[in-house]
């Protein structure tokens, strides 16, 4: 081997070794590069499950939210139509008590909403026929105390329990109709209370 031959042998042996060792950092720095490549995708792929699980648990809990906001509704509305029935059945029970007690409950009302003026009371054609005797004269008494004066009229009304009370152009509503619907709240709360407490 000449002098040419080992220094070229020497060259080429050392560019072998330069190759190798460049191929064993290229191979190190792939490694390194995969290695953190796949702890990245690892973390993405934690963080996209992660999200994934949090929007899953938002719209469970969006959705249990709905559902028993529903339920209250649904019992609030069941409530509601237990009232409704409980005060339309108290109305009827007053159109149907005995004569005397229900004119009992007239003048009470009377009592409460006759005013200091000359007027007349006006009932149903059904309650007209079954004033009772003596009804009247109470009546007046009753007019009497609040400084005014009722009559009974002859002139009816169509309506289903209760009366009118009229002073000339200025009439107070005194059915039972009109009276359970300007104390709804009022009823409706207490039979609450009553059903539900």
């Amino acid at each position: 081997m000449t002098g040419l031959d080992k220094i070229l042998s020497c060259i080429d042996d050392e560019a072998n070794k330069d190759a190798e060792m460049i191929l064993a950092a290229g191979k190190l720095k792939a490694s390194e590069v995969l290695v953190n490549a796949k702890k990245e995708a690892e973390k993405r792929a934690e963080l996209i499950i992660k999200n994934a699980e949090d929007k899953a648990e938002f719209i469970l809990q969006k959705a249990e939210s709905k559902g028993k906001l529903k339920e209250r509704e649904q019992i609030l509305d069941a409530k509601r139509e237990i009232i409704g029935s409980v005060l339309n059945e108290a109305k009827e029970n007053l159109r149907r008590m005995p004569v005397e007690e229900y004119f009992e409950v007239i003048l009470k009302l009377c009592r409460k909403y006759a005013g200091a003026q000359i007027g007349e009371i006006i009932f149903c054609e059904e309650d007209l026929k079954r004033v009772p005797a003596g009804f009247e004269g109470r009546l007046a008494e009753v007019a009497q105390e609040a400084g005014g004066e009722l009559k009974i009229s002859a002139k009816t009304r169509d309506i289903a329990g209760g009366f009118i009370l009229s002073y000339g152009d200025i009439e107070e509503n005194c059915t039972f109709d009109a009276l359970f619907d300007c104390n709804f709240e009022l009823l409706s709360d207490e039979v609450n209370e009553i059903l539900f407490a």
